[in-house]
């Protein structure tokens, strides 16, 4: 691959607007860790584009570029409200978790990945809160996908939250029986919403996600 004329200057500039870009966003986001954001960095970008004899130097680069990024993300900290969107949802989640709902922020790939994968994260709440598995009625998501490419460019974002709801007998059985609750559900995420100053964009039917507009500005590591 060294001797591959497409790699050039021109190339080695895009991989680190690449990794600047990568890191920048992981960072906004705050669901992985410093190790964690290497890993990515490598195995998306690095190891794919860049040849062998330099990867290491393109790893210090991004290792450099990610300490100097958490810095200036801390120090930024100390112009941010006493309480910013992010900290709103927290409280949110901790709401309706109280009222049967699982709220899942920043969950897995798709909707069909973090579906799959909420009797999962159902058995991980019920570590930290247990009795939540005996009373959870519902679900709420918006996924992490693209979610630092977002954030990359502007902490000012949209997020859409799927909705539905865990009555699966329903479900097979009466579909409409189970929109009727799912709508329930998404009516009780709305209400919460709204109560901690959101206004979220739905239009009450069941074939649309809850958008709601953010300031992403989060302090603590998503759980």
């Amino acid at each position: 691959m060294s001797e591959d004329p497409t790699w050039n200057d021109t190339a080695r500039e895009e991989l680190r607007e690449s990794l600047r870009r990568c890191i920048l966003g992981e960072v906004r986001l705050a669901k992985r860790d410093r190790d964690d954001i290497i890993q990515s960095c490598q195995e998306v970008y690095i190891d794919d584009q860049c040849p062998e004899d330099e990867q290491e130097t393109f790893i210090r680069y991004a290792k450099d570029e990610l300490k100097r990024v958490a810095g200036e993300h801390l120090i930024g900290q100390a112009m941010w409200p006493p309480e910013t969107d992010c900290e709103r949802l927290d409280r949110i989640e901790a709401k309706l978790r109280d009222q049967g709902i699982l709220l899942w922020q920043v969950s897995p790939c798709c909707d069909t990945c973090t579906s799959s994968e909420l009797p999962d994260r159902i058995d991980e709440i019920e570590r930290l809160h247990p009795g939540f598995r005996n009373g959870v009625r519902g679900y709420a998501f918006y996924i992490d996908q693209n979610m630092p490419d977002m954030l990359a460019d502007d902490n000012h974002i949209s997020v859409y939250m799927a909705y539905g709801s865990f009555s699966a007998e329903e479900s097979s059985n009466d579909p409409d029986a189970y929109e009727a609750k799912a709508l329930g559900i998404a009516r009780e995420v709305c209400e919460c919403l709204r109560e901690h100053g959101f206004e979220p964009d739905w239009d009450g039917s069941f074939s649309r996600k809850i958008g709601v507009s953010l300031n992403w500005q989060r302090r603590t590591m998503l759980k």
